[in-house]
This record gives C-alpha cells, sequence and structure tokens, in this order.
C-alpha cells in the first residue's frame, strides 16, 4: 500500500512543491492544491454525475417495468437490460471513475501526510536516518508509530519542534530550512503542524478545525441525501449505510483531533470544494439538459454503429449481462420444484455438458468418469 503513496505522490508533490515556493505559506499552498486536486478530479466527477443522471432519467420507465413483471422477475430482468440497451445507459459506468478518483486519492493523501518529502524535497534516506533517531531520542513520539506509518513525517514535524538540536548529527538536513518552514506552516496565525486538543480550547482557531471538518463533510451528506431522496422518491431507506453516512462526519472530528491541524484542514477545504462541484454539477445536470445529452449520444452511437452493424463495448457488455440474467432466471425456474438432491445433480450434470462441450471445441478426449 505505501508503494501506491510513494508512487502516486511524486507528480503530486511536484505540483504542491510549486505552489508552496509560490506563495511561500503552507496554509495557502494547501488551499490551492486542494483546488488543484478537485479540477484534476473534476472530469470523473462529472463522467459520475452524468452517468447517474441518465440513470435517473430510466426512472419513470424501469418503474413501470417492475409493476408489469411483478411476478416474473425473469421477465423483468430481460426488459430492463433491453431498456438499457435501447438508451445507451450502462449501469456500471460510474464504477471506473470512481476507482479511477480512489486511487489518485493515493498520491494526493502523500503530499498532505509528507511535507519533507514532498514541499521540502527530502530523500528517503534522510527520513529513515531521522526515524532511526527518534527511535532513541524520542520514545514517546516513536510509539506513535510503527515503521512505514503514513503520519511518520508529521510525527518528525512534532518532534523537531520539541528538540531542534536532536536532528543537527543528521545527515543531510537542515535545520534552518526546516526551521523556517515551520515559520511558514501556518494559516491566519494558526500552527497547522500542532495537534488540537479537545480539553484545550485556548487556541480557538486551531480547536475548531477538527468541528469544521465534520460539519462540512455533514453538510455534504445532508445535501446529497436530500437531492437524491428528491429524483428517487421511491427509492427505500438505506438503514445501515444512513449510518455510515452519517457517522462519517462524526468520525473526521474525532480523527482531526488525533493528527496535527493541517491534515484536518484540508480534509475541511476538501469537504467544502467537494461540496461546490456537487452542487454545481446537480445544477447544471438539469432534466432537460440530461435528455439533450443522451440524445445526442444516442444520435453519435447511430451514426457509428448502426451501418456497419458492429456493436459498442457498452452494447455488448449489456448484451452479455442480459444472457447471463436469462439463462441464471431459467435455471432457477427449472429447478426451483427440485429437492436439494435433484438441485445437485442437476448442476453436476450441467458441469459435465459444460466439459464436454468444451473437450469437442478443442478436440480433446472426454470421459464422464470422475
Amino acid at each position: 500500500m505505501n508503494f501506491l503513496y510513494d508512487l502516486l505522490g511524486i507528480p503530486f508533490g511536484y505540483v504542491m512543491r510549486f505552489i508552496y515556493d509560490l506563495v511561500q505559506n503552507y496554509g495557502a499552498a494547501l488551499v490551492l492544491f486542494t483546488i488543484f486536486s478537485k479540477l484534476l478530479l473534476f472530469p470523473i466527477n462529472y463522467k459520475t454525475q452524468k452517468s447517474s443522471a441518465k440513470m435517473q432519467r430510466l426512472n419513470p420507465k424501469l418503474k413501470a417495468l417492475r409493476k408489469k413483471y411483478e411476478k416474473d422477475p425473469q421477465k423483468y430482468q430481460e426488459a430492463q437490460m433491453a431498456l438499457y440497451q435501447e438508451e445507451g445507459v450502462n449501469p456500471g459506468a460510474s464504477c471506473l471513475p470512481m476507482f479511477i478518483q480512489f486511487f489518485l486519492l493515493f498520491g494526493i493523501l502523500a503530499v498532505i501526510y509528507k511535507p519533507l518529502t514532498h514541499v521540502m524535497g527530502y530523500s528517503g534516506d534522510v527520513i529513515e536516518s531521522i526515524i532511526t533517531m527518534m527511535g532513541e531520542q524520542f520514545p514517546a513520539i516513536s510509539e506513535k508509530f510503527k515503521a512505514g506509518d503514513l503520519r511518520e513525517e508529521l510525527y518528525i514535524i512534532e518532534a523537531f519542534k520539541e528538540n531542534p538540536s536532536a536532528f543537527s548529527n543528521i545527515a543531510g538536513f537542515n535545520s534552518a530550512d526546516v526551521t523556517e518552514f515551520l515559520d511558514n506552516y501556518t494559516l491566519f496565525g494558526i500552527d497547522l503542524g500542532v495537534t488540537p486538543n479537545i480539553k484545550d480550547i485556548s487556541n480557538f482557531g486551531l480547536w475548531c478545525i477538527p468541528f469544521l471538518s465534520g460539519i462540512f463533510q455533514l453538510i455534504s451528506t445532508i445535501y446529497s441525501q436530500t437531492v437524491m431522496k428528491k429524483k428517487n422518491p421511491d427509492q427505500p431507506n438505506m438503514g445501515c449505510m444512513n449510518v455510515m453516512l452519517y457517522g462519517m462526519p462524526i468520525f473526521s472530528v474525532w480523527f482531526a483531533f488525533n493528527v496535527p491541524a493541517g491534515v484536518g484542514f484540508y480534509w475541511a477545504c476538501s469537504s467544502l470544494v467537494s461540496l461546490a462541484i456537487q452542487i454545481g454539477l446537480n445544477m447544471y445536470f438539469t432534466p432537460a439538459r440530461v435528455e439533450k445529452i443522451c440524445e445526442k449520444e444516442n444520435e453519435k452511437m447511430r451514426k457509428k454503429y448502426g451501418s456497419s452493424g458492429k456493436k459498442s463495448f457498452t452494447q455488448r457488455m449489456l448484451e452479455a449481462q442480459g444472457q447471463a440474467a436469462a439463462q441464471t432466471g431459467s435455471r432457477n425456474k427449472e429447478t426451483e420444484n427440485m429437492s436439494k438432491k435433484e438441485k445437485s445433480e442437476y448442476e453436476s450434470q450441467r458441469i459435465k455438458d459444460a466439459r464436454k462441450r468444451m473437450a469437442e471445441e478443442y478436440g480433446d478426449d472426454y470421459s464422464d468418469e470422475e
């Protein structure tokens, strides 16, 4: 897992270093970096939101199909896949963009958690030397993390503030440069390297950061749930999923009270910018605009594949899903009145038949004997 953080953190690290050199303040650089990362992910968010809007457009038709085939699930699945093909909608289209977004987050988080590497440019060898020294000089801080912990550089900053002279013998480490960096490791006078304490309200700005992180995430959750309910009024209550969604803001507050304020500030900025993007995309994808987008895409697909007889990847995938659903439905129908023993024999025979077909196709010998 650390390999992904290190690999993807390199390109994002260059961006963060460039922004920091430009503004010479870590808090301001963090805001600009958050905006940059969200803009980078915007095409993925756009695709995901568009796919969701196209699916929502079909809700009335899907509702009618459910009512029509209420007593025949197999027919409903077949009709559902046919509708997806006709409308050019892939129900799994949002999965890949979401995976890419999740993948890129490794690089973004690496930059936030490793300022010495990605902002100051220290090598892995220097960081390892510091970690070895900390085991001897700062046992209390070293006990907080194990080797390879993503937060190890944040703990190094904590140790440096406690006793800068302990770092004087580290080859390649410049205490003066780090001191200068930490002087700029602020936001409106708040030291982003300090871990907030829920019992200490003396620095009110520092104390507020964890709560802002949770509040912005809670607002984003409430907004997304409200929009979803409005667009899908028939959607059942998600139960446990709702507990997780509304529990995450509470977890964010707890988490931000256990890491330096810079991390909590990033989560607050990230939630706020994500909310703004989400609101903007929901305003953009009106029913009328989604209808035009679908018509344009369907016309493009007809021109590209209609005359040639070829099928798009989405069409082929939906056909395969439809065939699999039909086969499953047919098999369930055939076995619904069978005993457990008869079902076992039936499935065993299906496997034998499949082996026989494979043997005939590839010219191999086949025997029914196990």
